[in-house]
C-alpha cells in the first residue's frame, strides 16, 4: 500500500511538473515598446560616413627658404598670432660673412669714387685753367709771329729774329696740345669713375640679396591664425624647404566630411545640414553645402567617398580647428507616408523586414522601405496605419513566434 501511494505522489509531481513547464512555455510573454505606425512628413538626409573636422581656407604650412640653425621659437601649437609677428629665428654665419663682405665691397667702391671725383674735379680745373692760358698765349705768340714775318719779308729784322719767332709759336703751339692733353685725363678718370659706379652697383645688389636672403632667416606669420602645429625646436638645423608650422585663420572656417560615393549623387551645393560637434554633446548647428569636390576618393571608411564642405554661418558656440563633427545634409523630403521606426527596420539577405505585435506574438512582416533618416524610415509596403512595431530588439531571443506584452507605446 506504501508503495502504491508513493507511485501515486510521483506521478502527480510530474504532473504539476509538466502543468508549470506548459505555462512557462505558453502563457509567460516577454514584455516590449512598440511604435504604432502613421502617416506623417519624413525628411530624407545623408549621412557622413565619418565624423567631419573643422578646417580654415586659409591654412598655410610655413617653411624655411634659407637653411640654417634655429636660434629662437618665439610660438608654440594654439598660439593666436597677428601678421608679422615673430615665429622663430634662425641663423647662418657663412651668410652673416657674405653679407659683411658685400657691404664692404660697397663702401670701399663708394670711397674709390669719392676719390675718383676728387681727382676729376682737380683734373677738370687744371684743363680748363692750362687750356685757356695756352690758347691766350698760342693767340699772343701767332699774332707776334705773323708780324715778324711781315718785318721780316721787309728786311726789318734778320734772319735769326725770325727763326725766334717762330721757335716761339712752335713751343705756344706744343702748350696747347699738352694742355689738350688734360681733357684726355679727364677722360680717363671718367671711365675710371664708371668702373667704379658699375662695381659700386654690383656690390650694392650683391649685398641687398644676401640681406634678402638672411632676412628670411626670420619666420614671420604672413596673416593672423592660429599655429595648429609646430615642427621645430632650438638648436635644431633645418635644410631648405624644411616645414615649421602651420598656420591657419579661424575667421574662415568650414567642415570637411566624406559621403559614400552611393549616396553622393543626392548632395548639392546650397543644401541645408546638420551639424553635431562632439565637443558640444546634445547640441546642433545649422549648417549649408558650400563645395562639393570633384573627384571621388579612397577613404578608411569606406572603398569610395566624395568629400564635400559645409559651412556654419552663425554657429552658437565656437567650432574650433580640427574639432569633430558628424554632418547629415539634408537632401529631400515627403508628406504624410507611412513612418516606421529606423531602428526597427532590419534587412537579412537583402529582405527588409520589421517585427510585429500581433495576437499577442512577434510576426515578421517583410517591408519596402523609402527615404530615410536616423529616426524614422518610410514604409511603402508591408505594414498597416497602427500597426505595433516593436523597436525594443535588444531583448535576447525575441524570434517569430514568441510570445509578447506590450510595455509601452509610442
Amino acid at each position: 500500500m506504501k508503495i502504491r501511494t508513493k507511485a501515486v505522489l510521483g506521478g502527480a509531481a510530474l504532473a504539476i511538473a509538466a502543468a508549470v513547464f506548459a505555462y512557462y512555455r505558453y502563457s509567460t510573454s516577454i514584455e516590449v515598446d512598440v511604435f504604432e505606425a502613421k502617416s506623417g512628413p519624413i525628411e530624407e538626409y545623408v549621412t557622413a560616413v565619418s565624423a567631419g573636422t573643422v578646417k580654415s581656407r586659409r591654412e598655410s604650412v610655413l617653411s624655411v627658404e634659407v637653411g640654417g640653425r634655429v636660434s629662437e621659437v618665439s610660438a608654440a601649437e594654439g598660439d593666436m598670432k597677428k601678421k608679422g609677428d615673430l615665429l622663430a629665428v634662425l641663423s647662418d654665419p657663412e651668410l652673416d660673412r657674405q653679407v659683411d663682405g658685400a657691404q664692404s665691397d660697397f663702401l670701399s667702391a663708394q670711397e674709390g669714387l669719392r676719390q675718383a671725383e676728387a681727382r676729376l674735379d682737380e683734373a677738370e680745373r687744371k684743363y680748363r685753367a692750362e687750356s685757356a692760358r695756352a690758347a691766350n698765349n698760342l693767340r699772343k705768340i701767332r699774332d707776334d709771329q705773323m708780324r715778324a714775318s711781315a718785318l721780316f719779308r721787309g728786311g726789318f729784322i734778320s734772319k735769326s729774329e725770325m727763326e725766334q719767332a717762330d721757335t716761339l709759336l712752335a713751343n705756344a703751339e706744343e702748350e696747347g696740345r699738352i694742355a689738350a692733353a688734360g681733357e684726355a685725363a679727364v677722360r680717363a678718370i671718367g671711365r675710371e669713375m664708371e668702373s667704379i659706379r658699375a662695381r659700386m652697383e654690383s656690390a650694392k645688389a650683391k649685398a641687398a640679396s644676401l640681406v634678402n636672403r638672411r632676412s628670411k632667416l626670420r619666420i614671420t606669420a604672413p596673416y593672423g591664425g592660429v599655429v595648429t602645429r609646430k615642427t621645430v625646436e632650438v638648436g635644431e638645423t633645418k635644410a631648405p624647404g624644411a616645414p615649421l608650422f602651420v598656420l591657419a585663420d579661424p575667421g574662415d572656417i568650414f567642415i570637411e566630411a566624406p559621403i559614400d560615393e552611393s549616396e553622393s549623387a543626392k548632395i548639392k551645393v546650397g543644401q541645408n545640414a546638420k551639424l553635431y560637434p562632439d565637443a558640444y554633446l546634445g547640441e546642433t548647428f545649422a549648417g549649408q553645402v558650400s563645395e562639393i569636390k570633384p573627384t571621388v576618393e579612397v577613404s578608411k571608411e569606406v572603398s569610395r567617398a566624395n568629400t564635400i564642405r559645409v559651412v556654419a554661418p552663425s554657429p552658437p558656440k565656437p567650432l574650433r580647428l580640427g574639432m569633430s563633427v558628424d554632418v547629415e545634409v539634408r537632401t529631400g523630403g515627403k508628406d504624410n507616408v507611412m513612418l516606421a521606426p529606423s531602428s526597427a527596420v532590419m534587412e537579412r539577405e537583402g529582405q527588409k523586414f520589421v517585427f510585429v505585435v500581433q495576437d499577442g506574438k512577434v510576426t515578421r512582416k517583410n517591408v519596402t522601405s523609402g527615404i530615410s533618416n536616423w529616426e524614422r524610415t518610410e514604409i511603402l509596403s508591408g505594414i498597416s496605419q497602427g500597426d505595433a512595431v516593436i523597436t525594443s530588439l535588444e531583448i535576447k531571443n525575441l524570434n517569430p513566434g514568441s510570445r509578447v506584452g506590450i510595455r509601452s507605446r509610442k
